[in-house]
């Protein structure tokens, strides 16, 4: 069956997410807890080919990963029609994606 766009975003986003948290770990492990901003996290748009990074501060990306349904992207990579800006810097913003892909999102996420 073919998925639909919004469902083909919420993947790439959720692929970018499981990158980024095994990139968290191990930066996690390296700075043992300290309040350092980290320039290693892509960014977790729906855009498959984005190659960009984001600088975030580990107890901010900490933040964000214990909602699954909560991504990192960089300002403007945003897609208003699947998801919401729930906080914006002027490095990253953090969006939630709708309730249509959801499920998609919660069953892809490393940590749950």
């Amino acid at each position: 069956m073919a998925q639909s766009r919004e469902e083909r975003l919420a993947r790439n986003e959720a692929s970018f997410r499981s990158l980024n948290d095994s990139l968290g770990a191990n930066v996690h492990a390296r700075l043992s807890g300290s309040e350092s901003t980290v320039p290693g996290f892509v960014c977790e748009c729906g855009n498959a080919a984005c190659e960009d990074i984001i600088q975030v501060e580990l107890s901010a990306y900490e933040d964000v990963r214990r909602d699954p349904c909560l991504f990192l992207a960089r300002p403007g990579h945003e897609v208003a029609d699947v998801e919401d800006v729930v906080q914006r810097t002027d490095r990253y913003v953090v969006v939630r994606k709708h309730e249509e892909v959801a499920d998609i999102v919660r069953e892809t996420d490393p940590r749950h």
